[in-house]
């Protein structure tokens, strides 16, 4: 009987173990791009390398390394300052396509957008793909705040709908620039990041799978 007892001990201690270690696992990671391309640029300073560059904000983190919640929690703000800060398109074009990429395929749930305080986006439409050729829509509607011109601004985060494979991210940016605080007609953005949830953790699954192993065969030895 004791030594029934020591193996429901054992098994239940594994378990404990593994729902903290599971917990920690899934913790989101902030991703950055390693690159981006834009239907259109202002040019010079204003480029949309900006946007993924940490330029112009107050507190900077690693990609893929950073807790992404406890990151945001900071309240990591951005510079109005423009110049090698932010992107923005060219005189009067008023909507634009932005394609980032993340460099490797990632689960994101998330999409952290520090929206331009001059001319910011009014919509962001947003589309995941593996490979930069078939794009899936994940989410259409979001709308970043309006910020005050001439003002340090925080970051909105939005869900995508769920947890979306992608390696590359398309944007589909409108309703430029945002009425009626917003002073120049061009679309403008200051950082864009990602939240990354790690896929099931393969030592946790293998654990439990020899714990079930056990006690499916402790079960076949009584029969």
């Amino acid at each position: 009987m004791l030594r029934e007892c020591s193996k429901w001990f054992a098994i239940v201690a594994v378990c404990l173990i593994l729902s903290v270690f599971s917990a920690t696992a899934q913790a989101a990671t902030i991703v950055g791009a390693i690159s981006a391309t834009a239907t259109s640029e202002f040019g010079g300073d204003f480029d949309i390398g900006n946007t993924i560059d940490q330029s112009g904000l107050s507190i900077g983190f690693t990609s893929g390394v950073t807790d992404f919640d406890t990151y945001i929690g900071l309240n990591p703000i951005h510079t109005f300052v423009a110049i090698d800060n932010e992107w923005f398109t060219a005189l009067n074009v008023l909507a634009a396509t932005i394609v980032y990429d993340l460099g490797a395929i990632f689960s994101i749930d998330r999409i952290a957008i520090w929206n331009d305080e001059f001319s910011g986006v009014g919509m962001v439409d947003v589309f995941v793909s593996t490979d930069n050729v078939l794009y899936t829509n994940a989410v259409n509607g979001l709308m970043p705040t309006n910020h005050d011109p001439d003002t340090d601004y925080p970051a909105d985060v939005f869900g995508l709908g769920g947890v979306q494979s992608a390696r590359y991210v398309r944007l589909e940016v409108s309703g430029c620039p945002q009425e009626p605080l917003s002073q120049g007609p061009y679309c403008g953005l200051g950082e864009v990041a990602f939240s990354a949830v790690p896929e099931p953790n393969t030592f946790a699954l293998a654990t439990l799978g020899l714990v079930g192993f056990g006690l499916r065969g402790r079960r076949t030895r009584r029969s």
